[in-house]
């Protein structure tokens, strides 16, 4: 029995954007991108019960946080489109936690859910058919049971969690700040494996026979350290975040420094949209 297609509107085409588009193409899917050849930003609104929200969320050139200038400028003109009625702007984007409840609090006639990806860069197409878990952050019961069903109907084998919107959010933060963390840890306990003549991998193999740690994050390249569009931008976003609620997260300071020392290639600088300069 052929399911009845789902009218999808993605926001941004880049990786996240074309792996969502993937995912659901067996839907009717409109994409908006303004450096694309695509569809008017308006004409994705109307004609989608689901907008898809999947812009760059920078991090300041000055590593103070995140820059969200590009979600708030297009959420300005989506959401009066969708207000009053029963369409779901669903943000895939990674923004701190209260972002999303901002949005609703701003444009309370709209409905707005998180919605967190978990890609890697060289995985992304499959990583989001066969993904840990799916996470539907939402305030309204009615708007996280229409994505429950929207995700169940496609993806029958992926365990579903349903949260509020600032929980589901930094889930994406809090998973990401431990990753980066296991990467600076690996890189320092091969330095001290190297101090003493042994392998690092044969103790790597060893120590993950335990089935309390993981294995993923644990090896260590040749430029050291993690970089790439997300570990930087999100660590930087949440310490930035943390400073303004004034929380302590000395130990994420502490990794973020020690990255920045052993990183011999810091390719965020140069990576579109990964940065962006903060206006004075």
């Amino acid at each position: 029995m052929d399911l009845p297609k789902a009218k999808i509107g993605i926001i941004g085409y880049g990786i996240v954007g074309q792996a969502l588009a993937n995912g659901f193409k067996g839907d009717e899917i409109y994409f908006y991108d303004k450096f694309k050849d695509s569809d008017f930003l308006d004409e994705v609104v109307k004609k989608s019960e689901f907008i898809f929200i999947t812009l760059p969320t920078p991090m300041f050139d000055d590593e103070s946080g995140i820059d969200l200038s590009i979600i708030d400028e297009n959420i300005s003109k989506i959401a009066p489109l969708a207000a009053n009625s029963d369409k779901i702007v669903v943000i895939k984007s990674t923004v701190v936690p209260g972002t999303t409840a901002s949005y609703e609090k701003k444009y309370p006639k709209t409905h707005f859910a998180f919605n967190p990806e978990f890609l890697r860069e060289a995985t992304y197409m499959e990583d989001f058919m066969n993904p840990d878990r799916t996470i539907i952050g939402a305030s309204n019961d009615l708007v996280s049971r229409r994505l429950v069903v929207l995700y169940k109907s496609r993806f029958p084998q992926i365990p579903i969690f349903q949260t509020d919107p600032t929980s589901a959010e930094m889930v994406k933060y809090m998973a990401n700040a431990y990753l980066s963390m296991k990467v600076i840890f690996a890189n320092q306990m091969q330095k001290l494996c190297e101090a003493l003549g042994i392998k690092y991998e044969e103790v790597k193999k060893l120590v993950v026979a335990d089935k309390r740690i993981e294995d993923t994050h644990l090896d260590v390249t040749t430029v050291g350290g993690f970089g790439g569009k997300c570990f930087p931008k999100d660590v930087t976003a949440l310490l930035g975040f943390a400073k303004e609620k004034g929380v302590d997260l000395s130990l994420m300071e502490e990794v973020w420094r020690i990255n920045k020392k052993i990183r011999k290639v810091k390719d965020w600088l140069e990576i579109p949209f990964a940065t962006s300069v903060k206006r004075k």
